[in-house]
């Protein structure tokens, strides 16, 4: 027979190996980490709630975005999930990766909140003196509302040097023709932003190109001036894709595929939102088919992404923080919408 003193020794064993065993048992998730604030928002939200209600073990991982996508192509679990996939952006990824008729390794959130892009104004210019339209800045009685230096023709800014927003707005100028009623400006962000901080403080009139999600959103009252409604993109390069339309209103060329591209280009309507999903891999869903389905339920929306922004970047908190304030106060949607049926 086994002594007592063996019997607990054993018995207490068993125990040890049953605890390892169950924390062998989690789920290792591993989030890929973009560079920008509203996606390390995402990256922490979905990191506190797998956690917390799906006893998953969540790493992050650094890398180029290109290299994200092919490690969920992969499926090996060097990164599992990619928080913050602006998916009109990556026409290769989502060809290769997430689309019938290419390896559909990748799986997507249901239901995609949307970025924009568009130039904007402070709401108190637009109710006080009308400027509705982005074609109203072709008047030059009312382009003159944003001359800063007297020189009798207004400026708005098109993003800093080497953006590519500075080829669209040129063109968006020439086709709305207010390439003759307002200047160009390419300062950096830093100073775009403190010069609407500025304006806003002392009620002037400010143009400037900007998107959505961002904290200034949070922080200003801004409407985007309004553009006729986007029909399609026209270019060779879209064919293939749904926003493709021969007849479409929206015709651009980089400078890099033609030495006419300002001249070829023509934009006679608004840009079209960009549908920004959640990532995750087939093999991850296979793994776990529970936190696969978590994050297909997943609904975000940009004025969320903006505060977070904000709260992170002007109001000093930390990324930790911001998630956990907002989870604490939306249980009620996590639990009831988005882990519906997995918890």
């Amino acid at each position: 027979m086994l002594s007592r003193t063996r019997m607990i020794g054993l018995a207490a064993a068993s125990i040890l190996a049953l605890a390892a065993s169950a924390a062998e048992a989690k789920t290792k998730a591993v989030i890929g980490e973009l560079d920008w604030a509203g996606s390390r928002a995402i990256e922490q939200v979905l990191n506190q709630i797998m956690t917390e209600y799906l006893d998953a073990e969540v790493s992050t991982i650094a890398a180029a975005q290109e290299a994200l996508y092919e490690a969920l192509d992969k499926g090996d679990g060097t990164a599992d999930i990619v928080a913050d996939m602006w998916a009109d952006h990556l026409p290769a990824q989502m060809k290769n990766y997430v689309l019938p008729g290419g390896r559909q390794t990748i799986i997507l959130n249901k239901t995609p909140y949307l970025g924009t892009e568009g130039i904007f104004i402070p709401k108190y210019v637009a109710d006080e003196h009308g400027v509705k339209a982005l074609a109203d800045l072709a008047k030059p009685e009312l382009a003159k509302l944003f001359d800063s230096d007297g020189n009798g023709i207004g400026e708005m800014w098109a993003g800093s040097v080497g953006w590519e927003s500075l080829g669209h707005t040129q063109v968006r100028a020439k086709s709305y023709g207010f390439d003759k009623t307002m200047e160009l400006t390419t300062v950096e962000q830093a100073v775009e932003v403190a010069l609407l901080k500025d304006a806003y403080e002392q009620k002037k009139p400010i143009a400037f190109y900007y998107w959505t999600p961002e904290w200034i959103h949070a922080a200003y009252e801004l409407v985007k001036l309004e553009e006729p409604e986007f029909t399609g993109y026209t270019m060779e390069s879209a064919k293939g894709t749904e926003r493709y339309n021969e007849n479409g209103c929206y015709t651009f060329y980089q400078p890099a595929e033609r030495n006419d591209w300002l001249e070829a280009s023509n934009i006679q309507c608004g840009q079209p939102p960009t549908r920004v999903y959640i990532a995750h891999s087939k093999a991850l869903a296979e793994r776990d088919p529970k936190i696969s389905q978590f994050l297909q339920q997943v609904t975000l929306n940009a004025g969320d992404v903006n505060q977070w922004i904000l709260d992170m970047e002007v109001n000093g908190k930390s990324v930790e923080e911001v998630a956990k304030t907002w989870i604490d106060a939306n249980r009620a949607k996590i639990e009831g919408e988005w882990l519906a049926g997995v918890k």
